[in-house]
C-alpha cells in the first residue's frame, strides 16, 4: 500500500492528464530500475505499464519505451522467475549521486539477451502550452510546473536465448506516450502571452480539368 502510513513521502505523480504532487511520487524510478533489471536478466515481464507521457530522465540510459510506472493498487510491475533456483535481489542507493541500482544474484542458467533500438512511430507534436493564474505567487514571477512531451508510439524488441542458444522469449515491448502541454502560473502583475492562432488549412490542389489541344 504505497501511503504515508508506510513511510512514501510526497513527489511528483502523473494524474489527470497533470503532473502534481502526490503521495509515493517518484516511485516509478525503482520500477522502471527493477523493469530494466529483469528485462537484462532474462526474466518472463508478466505485466509492465508505460508512463502518461516520455520523461525525458528514464530515456538517458536505455532510451524511450523502457520505463515502468505503477499506481497502487491499479497499475503494477510483475515478473516471474521461471528457473528451478532462487533468487536474491538485492538493492543499492548511492546518496552522493542519487542513483539506484539493482543486483540479481542466483545461479546461471547461461542465458542472453539482446535488445533493438527502440522504434518510434506516430509522432504527434507537444499539446499548446497553458497559462494559469496562481494568486499565491509573488507579483511579477511566473513558475513551470509541467513539460512539453511529443506523443508517440514506442516499440522495443526483446530476444533471449538459453545456454544452447535457442530462442526462449521472442517479444515486442509496446509503448504509448499522448502529448503533453507545458504548463506555467504566474501571480499579479503578469499579462499571459495570447495563445497563437490555429494553423490555416492548407487547401487541396485543384485537379485541372483536360482540354483539347
Amino acid at each position: 500500500d504505497i501511503s504515508e502510513e508506510e513511510g512514501y513521502e510526497t513527489g511528483l505523480i502523473i494524474f489527470g492528464g497533470r503532473t502534481i504532487e502526490g503521495v509515493g511520487g517518484g516511485v516509478c524510478q525503482v520500477s522502471t530500475t527493477l523493469f530494466q533489471s529483469a528485462f537484462w536478466a532474462g526474466f518472463p515481464i508478466l505485466e509492465r505499464w508505460a508512463h502518461g507521457y516520455r520523461v525525458g530522465y528514464y530515456e538517458a540510459g536505455e532510451g524511450p519505451g523502457m520505463d515502468a510506472t505503477v499506481f497502487s493498487p491499479l497499475v503494477d510491475l510483475r515478473f516471474v522467475n521461471n528457473t528451478p533456483y532462487y533468487l536474491l535481489i538485492e538493492n543499492y542507493y548511492n546518496e552522493t549521486y542519487e542513483s539506484l541500482w539493482f543486483k540479481f544474484y542466483s545461479t546461471s542458467m547461461g542465458r542472453t539477451v539482446t535488445k533493438s533500438d527502440p522504434v518510434v512511430r506516430n509522432i504527434q507534436p507537444a499539446k499548446p502550452d497553458i497559462w494559469e493564474y496562481n494568486e499565491e505567487l509573488p507579483e511579477g514571477e511566473i513558475e513551470q510546473v509541467d513539460w512539453a512531451a511529443e506523443g508517440s508510439d514506442v516499440s522495443v524488441h526483446r530476444t533471449v536465448y538459453n545456454r544452447d542458444g535457442q530462442v526462449i522469449i521472442d517479444e515486442d515491448i509496446i509503448s504509448h506516450y499522448v502529448p503533453w502541454q507545458n504548463i506555467y502560473q504566474y501571480g499579479p502583475g503578469i499579462e499571459p502571452p495570447s495563445p497563437p492562432p490555429p494553423p490555416t488549412p492548407t487547401p487541396p490542389p485543384s485537379e485541372e480539368t483536360p482540354t483539347n489541344p
